[in-house]
């Protein structure tokens, strides 16, 4: 059977997304549950997973597209990519503001986008409630003008166009080549990347304990290869000839474009395709990666056994809850991405805009969490 591009985009989308469910269940991987073990414990393991992640996708994209396997340029624009990471109009203050609210959110939510979907899957009801009031203000922001008239009508004009510096992309090695005169090529996008992912991987295992813990190495391994795996099926050569059949179909299936995996912009293309009545056109690789890592977490939990149901414990849990998926559904869409949609697959494009809103993301969360232990010391 001949399947369309665009179907086997989706198809590999799915399974990747799967793999990804299954193993940050297994190894309890958790962008939030590693802050937490920073600030509160001083643990760094989880957050040296998470970098490792980071580390293995900047240099991973960085080597393929210089290895011209991958064209990172379309990145650029919103006609060719979804989100445009790499665009070169920097509105820097969505990044932080965004990247704050995810990270308060996050921790109202005990968990980001990923961790919501791996713990529905393993039989979190609370996760639910927290999936449904983030698509629905994700929705909110992606669907309305909202985002407009509460956000960038007043950021937008403090932005930074990097085309009046003879800039075309806000990447971290176009930038470093426009301010220093350097021609913009394949070795000053590589450099910047290589030396990045370099210190990160170098720090990351500098550590004995964590080149020990063969759970956490593998995770953050295989999680920042499937990234990278998620970028060459979009941006190579399928992905790009898949945008070039896109010009001539009756109807442009929605969110099409050059991407990897991101997790809160998905919950509102669910939505939508809900809404839509389960249009073909709606299905889009954010919601089949959605549903694979809820799918994924739960065949885990069915093989090994791990079902862990769970409710709110009073309506002030419920409160505080809700509150965090709003904060989390506005603030990644704002943010363009969640602590993976920006923080690794955003980071390994080396947009600025993307490490603005990974540091964001940490600050808002760290700060939730000494307010929280702050409040929790006076009770």
């Amino acid at each position: 059977m001949n399947l369309d591009l665009y179907t086997q985009a989706l198809i590999w989308f799915f399974i990747l997304s799967v793999i990804l469910g299954a193993i940050a269940n297994k190894a309890n991987f958790c962008t939030m549950g590693a802050v937490s073990d920073w600030v509160n414990m001083g643990d760094l393991n989880r957050l040296r997973s998470w970098l490792l992640s980071i580390a293995i996708a900047v240099i991973g994209v960085g080597i393929l597209e210089f290895s011209d396997l991958i064209d990172m340029t379309l990145t650029s624009s919103n006609d060719t990519s979804n989100p445009p990471y790499r665009t070169p109009t920097f509105v820097w203050l969505r990044n932080i503001v965004g990247g704050v609210m995810f990270g308060v959110g996050m921790t109202l939510s005990s968990g980001c986008g990923n961790k919501t979907l791996v713990r529905l899957g393993e039989g979190n009801l609370k996760s639910l409630v927290v999936l449904i009031i983030m698509a629905l203000a994700a929705a909110l922001m992606l669907f309305s003008s909202f985002d407009f008239w509460v956000f960038l009508q007043w950021m937008t004009p403090v932005s930074i166009d990097f085309t009046e510096l003879d800039i075309s992309s806000q990447d971290l090695g176009s930038v470093l080549a426009g301010m220093t005169g350097v021609e913009p090529g394949p070795l000053s996008l590589l450099i910047p990347a290589l030396l990045l992912g370099g210190v990160i991987l170098a720090w990351v295992l500098r550590s004995s304990d964590f080149r020990s813990n063969r759970e956490l190495l593998l995770a953050g391994f295989i999680i920042g290869a499937i990234v990278v795996i998620g970028w060459y099926i979009t941006a190579g050569p399928m992905g790009i000839e898949l945008l070039e059949e896109l010009e001539f179909m009756d109807e442009r299936p929605y969110a099409a474009g050059a991407q990897s995996f991101s997790f809160i912009a998905p919950t509102a293309h669910t939505a939508q395709y809900i809404y839509q009545g389960f249009s073909p056109v709606f299905l889009s690789i954010g919601v089949v990666t959605l549903l694979g890592v809820i799918l994924g977490s739960f065949l885990y939990t069915i093989i090994f056994r791990t079902v862990r149901i769970e409710w709110f414990a009073n309506w002030m849990d419920f409160l505080m809850h809700a509150i965090g998926a709003v904060l989390m559904g506005i603030g990644g869409v704002l943010a363009m991405g969640c602590t993976i949609g920006q923080g690794i697959s955003g980071v390994s494009t080396m947009a600025l805009g993307s490490i603005l809103t990974l540091v964001s993301i940490i600050g808002g969360s760290a700060a939730t969490m000494k307010y929280q232990y702050y409040l929790m010391m006076r009770e």
